[in-house]
């Protein structure tokens, strides 16, 4: 009897009946944890990197389409063959700024005509800037037109 008392205190001691049987299967409550909290770190992780590339994405296509609308207003204005009159007819007025456009109503186009004719040259500067407010910077396309 006193031998069986030592060999079961050395096991005890020993951590052995804490430890797992042998045959039985599963996880501890320990682990089960430990791999929730790796998994919710993994998420949330997924999830931040997700909403950023998701906003990147947003971004890109709004300043896209406030660059086509810059450059073909200005493209606009290059072509017309009326040059003497390129500041009276974009440089203001209402199609000088505009507001709303299809899918963008608060996008704002503001175009800018200027004509300079110092130093014995004839040359017009024109100016688009686009904005929208989910719009961190002004979009602006400019252009240098000769007199012909």
């Amino acid at each position: 009897p006193g031998r069986r008392l030592l060999q079961r205190q050395r096991r005890l001691g020993e951590g052995q009946l804490m430890s797992h049987r042998h045959g039985t299967r599963g996880f501890t409550l320990i682990e089960i944890l430990l791999a929730i909290v790796i998994l919710v770190i993994v998420a949330t992780t997924f999830a931040r990197f997700a909403g950023s590339f998701s906003k990147s994405m947003g971004d890109a296509s709004l300043r896209t389409i406030a660059t086509g609308v810059a450059t073909g207003r200005l493209e606009l204005v290059r072509a017309d063959p009326r040059y003497t009159s390129l500041v009276s007819l974009y440089g203001s007025g209402a199609g000088a700024d505009t507001t709303g456009f299809p899918s963008y109503p608060r996008m704002r186009r503001r175009t800018t005509v200027v004509r300079d004719q110092s130093g014995g040259r004839d040359r017009t500067t024109i100016t688009v800037r686009v904005t929208d407010p989910a719009l961190r910077d002004t979009v602006s396309v400019t252009a240098l037109v000769a007199s012909p």
